[in-house]
């Protein structure tokens, strides 16, 4: 093994261990699992409990006094990810609340989207007041037989989960390509921390270099992107080191984990 390979691998799995859990090389095919555990004194990393699916409440209630029914920068990252779609035709989203992505992806009518949102009231409200012909609103985890998929979207839903691997093992599963996105926990000082987030409704945050390699566990290439300005849908490509947010992860090749 080289030295610059080597000193790659030792850092990411200091970076999964930090999440509790540790990746194994039989080859080139890898695997996660929960981390040994070690005498050497480590600070507990601290998340937020699941809070579940749901929020249409809230929306309605700052629509009722005045305000967005969708905050601004969440449309803008919505439209940001729809151009990121490419030539994928059948898409599935996770986490799809209000029907935000899908009712801009669906502009393109050679695509078919199935729009996965847990809660049954917001799956509702997204089927009677977004419907497209070319989207189906469904209330339940999307299977492989509602498929098949080019493309898995994903949009603010992984910091809300608290088995991640589970969830990227279900996107990986889904569709060959993923995109993924989250907020950059380096985004200000006050959101710079072990944990557990600020944000009460963030199980967990990632830096970007963070958030780079644990999907880099689940998938060969992983190309990163943020926006500029969180309020303006347009993105550019970023190293691990960036500040920007949010993170936009474009995921292909699903490895094979066990």
């Amino acid at each position: 093994m080289s030295a610059p390979l080597g000193r790659l691998k030792h850092w990411i799995r200091r970076t999964l261990r930090r999440l509790g859990l540790e990746v194994e090389y039989v080859g080139r095919r890898a695997s996660v699992r929960p981390a040994a555990p070690t005498d050497a004194p480590v600070a507990p990393y601290l998340e937020n409990p699941e809070q579940g699916p749901g929020n249409l409440a809230e929306k309605l209630q700052r629509e009722a006094e005045g305000g967005p029914f969708e905050w601004p920068n969440v449309v803008a990252l919505n439209r940001a990810v729809a151009g990121l779609v490419g030539d994928a035709k059948r898409l599935v989203e996770l986490g799809g609340g209000t029907g935000c992505f899908a009712i801009v992806a669906a502009r393109d009518e050679t695509r078919t989207i199935v729009c996965s949102e847990l809660d049954v009231e917001t799956s509702r409200w997204a089927a009677e007041h977004r419907a497209r012909a070319n989207v189906t609103y469904v209330d339940r985890a999307p299977t492989a037989d509602d498929g098949p998929f080019d493309l898995v979207v994903a949009v603010e839903v992984i910091e809300h989960v608290g088995d991640f691997a589970a969830f990227l093992r279900t996107c990986a599963s889904l569709a060959p390509r993923a995109l993924i996105t989250t907020p950059n926990r380096t985004r200000g000082p006050k959101f710079d921390v072990p944990g557990p987030p600020p944000v009460a409704k963030h199980v967990r945050e990632w830096t970007a270099g963070e958030f780079y390699w644990v999907l880099r566990t689940f998938y060969r290439t992983v190309k990163l992107y943020a926006m500029p300005n969180p309020f303006v849908p347009e993105l550019v490509g970023v190293r691990i080191t960036t500040k920007l947010t949010p993170l936009v992860a474009d995921c292909c090749e699903p490895r094979s984990l066990h």
